[in-house]
This record gives structure tokens, C-alpha cells and sequence, in this order.
């Protein structure tokens, strides 16, 4: 039998980390360590992964990114890959990737903030040289979102534009790192590519409407993502790379909305400074809507025959089961890592790692499933 990989879950009590380490405490030949900043916490959540795989070698730790000694923290626990979940990312440095590079273990992190995931290629020569893999946005965003262009890109042979959205069910749980990374861009300018030209934008306005078939029409905001960087040299000759957020309730748009306009003129600087009570607020709050979400990928471009195509990936998730996708690109890597069938080392973004089978077959028992639909000009 291999030795035992030993999996550290950073925030592995919070709104991600728990669940993925539900996910992966029963994988084959894996020791799983639950670290967050409060001890009590994570031996609460061991007792109950103990619970439910009486085998596991599951472990608890206190670990604080930003105490003084979280690299020599981090050494002790021996890890042979960490996985990141403790965000919000924006505004956050590579403290613990390079953390990981000195105690010459894998990274794989959850980031969906634009300038970080981007910024990880900053660490690809000492990465190589410690013979590790360091991932970022190992996520929805870039994470789904590339295995979905690179499973619909030979429908096409030239690839013009590009829309995404994601559409969160209301009674989704929020967790702080989430609500942080919503309200960091509020009425906060960034560019996008539209028509082969950078224009820029501002957070949560834009307003579009989006339709998803098995919910409906939801109002939707402009956010910041990786993806706006990203693909525009993943995708040779896209002209136009868009992502809008629909969320279910359309007050709670409009919010956003009239709260980036009291950021654009300068009467509120950063609304992450109310973190406190936007959560008590979307505590209160998450009954007044349903369990089912989504995603949806447009792409529009020319097919062999140089006619012009529409091809549209649509996913519904249903019960809840909806944050379980933003953990899963980081779920297989990790489980590739451990199986050996990963071989590559350095630093980038999550793209093209994670095809849409393995996101199939990870996902498979959750009420999460997807569908394609083709229009012709």
C-alpha cells in the first residue's frame, strides 16, 4: 500500500472547507488534517467525519494563515498537498502558496479574485524548482468555466464571444469569505473585453436580464472574476468575455445595484467595513427564496461552414446541493495529486486541469446535472 497523503484543508470548518472535507475524508490512501483558526471548531468537525467513516485517519489543528508562525505551523503538520479555502482572496497575498513551496507540498486554492488567480504564474519559477503544484481558482471560475470551454470548443472553429453567469438559489447558505468577495467590487471599476475592445465596467451594475430554462428569468450584475483576464488568451481571437451574477431575489439586486452607485460617487468607500451586519442581514433573510441555482455558458462563434453558431451549457442544481460545485475542481486535483495521475508542477490558473467527466463523475449522487443546447443564425 502507498504511504498516506496527507490532505490539509486551510478553513476547513468554513462554508467550503467543510464541505469538501466531507467529501474527501473517505478517499483511498489520504490522511485528512481539519485546520481553521478555531481549534473547538475543527474537533467538532472531525468528531463528525469520525462518525461518518469510522476508518478515516481524519485529524484536527489550529491554524491561522496570519499568525507569525503559520509557516513553521504549517511545516509540522507534514502536509503533502494543502487546499486553500479560506477567503475572501481579493486583497489576500501568497503567504501560504509560498508557505507550501518552503515545506515542498502541493497548493490548491479556491480563489475567485481576479488579480490573485491571475498573479500566481508570479510564483512558477520557484514552484518548478521545489518540484510542487501550485493551483488557483481551482473553482467555478476559472476552474468549471474552462472544462465547459474546452468540452464545447471543436462545436466551433472560431470562438467569438463568450457570456457566463452564475445564478445562486436564495436559500443557499452564505458564508462570511463569500459575502466578503460580493461586497469587495460593489460599484468598483474593472475591465472587460467587449468587442475586441477593453471597456470598463463597474461592480453589480450592467444590469442584464438572463434566462436559465428550469428556473426562469433573474436579473443579473457585472462582477469581477478571473475569467475577464483570462480567457481572452485562453480563447485565441475571443472578442467579447462577459460574466454577470443573477440573483434569485430582485430586491437584493437592486441593493447592489443602488449600493454601487453610493460607491461610484464617492460616498461609501468600501462596504466590506458592514461585513457583520450584511451577514446577520442574509442570515435573517435566507427563506425568502428557493434551493435551485445555476450557471450558464453562451458561446457564439463560427462553426466548420463558417456559419454562425449559438451553443448554450446550462446547469441546474437543486436542494442546496449548489456550493458542492465551487468545491469540486479543487476535490479532483487534489485526488489526481494523491493518485499520481497529476504530473505537472508549477504555478497557474485553474485552466484546462478539470474536464467536464471528471466534474461529472465527482459531482454524480448530488442533485447537480447540466445540458446543451445548439442554435444556428
Amino acid at each position: 500500500m502507498p504511504d498516506l497523503t496527507t490532505i490539509v484543508v486551510i478553513g476547513g470548518t468554513g462554508h467550503f472547507g467543510a464541505r469538501i472535507c466531507r467529501r474527501i475524508v473517505a478517499e483511498p490512501h489520504t490522511e485528512l488534517v481539519v485546520a481553521g483558526r478555531r481549534e473547538a471548531s475543527a474537533v467538532e468537525l472531525v468528531r463528525e467525519l469520525r462518525t461518518r467513516c469510522p476508518g478515516a485517519s481524519v485529524h484536527p489543528a489550529r491554524l491561522d494563515q496570519f499568525s507569525p508562525g503559520f509557516e513553521d505551523e504549517l511545516r509540522k503538520l507534514h502536509p503533502g498537498i494543502v487546499i486553500h479555502t479560506a477567503g475572501p482572496y481579493q486583497g489576500q497575498d501568497y503567504r501560504v502558496a509560498r508557505a507550501c513551496i518552503d515545506s515542498g507540498c502541493h497548493y490548491v486554492d479556491l480563489a475567485d479574485g481576479r488579480e490573485f488567480v491571475e498573479g500566481i504564474s508570479r510564483l512558477n519559477a520557484a514552484a518548478l524548482e521545489g518540484n510542487v503544484l501550485l493551483v488557483s481558482g481551482a473553482s467555478t471560475l476559472p476552474g468549471l468555466s474552462s472544462a465547459v470551454i474546452d468540452g464545447l470548443r471543436d462545436r466551433f472553429q472560431h470562438i467569438a464571444e463568450i457570456h457566463i453567469s452564475i445564478a445562486p438559489g436564495h436559500r443557499t447558505p452564505r458564508g462570511s469569505g463569500t459575502i466578503a468577495a460580493v461586497l469587495s467590487y460593489c460599484g468598483k471599476p474593472f475591465r472587460v473585453l467587449v468587442g475586441g475592445r477593453w471597456k470598463t465596467t463597474y461592480g453589480w451594475q450592467d444590469l442584464r436580464f438572463e434566462d436559465y430554462p428550469d428556473f426562469g428569468r433573474r436579473l443579473a450584475g457585472a462582477c469581477d472574476v478571473p475569467d475577464l483576464s483570462l480567457f481572452p488568451d485562453y480563447v485565441p481571437g475571443v472578442k467579447t468575455v462577459t460574466f454577470h451574477a443573477a440573483l434569485e431575489a430582485p430586491w437584493e439586486q437592486a441593493a447592489l445595484w443602488s449600493m454601487a452607485w453610493i460607491t461610484r460617487i464617492g460616498m461609501m468607500k468600501d462596504w466590506t467595513r458592514l461585513l457583520p451586519a450584511f451577514q446577520w442581514l442574509s442570515d435573517r433573510l435566507i427563506n425568502l427564496g428557493s434551493d435551485t441555482g445555476g450557471m450558464q455558458i453562451r458561446i457564439v462563434g463560427d462553426d466548420s461552414n463558417h456559419m454562425r453558431r449559438t451553443c448554450t451549457w446550462d446547469l441546474t442544481a437543486r436542494n442546496n446541493h449548489g456550493p458542492e460545485i465551487p468545491c469540486t475542481p479543487a476535490l479532483v486535483i487534489a485526488q489526481k495529486l494523491v493518485r499520481n495521475t497529476m504530473l505537472e508542477r508549477g504555478a497557474y490558473a485553474c485552466l484546462g486541469m478539470v474536464s467536464l467527466a471528471e466534474m461529472e463523475e465527482s459531482l454524480s449522487g448530488l442533485e447537480i446535472s447540466w445540458k446543451i443546447a445548439e442554435l444556428d443564425a
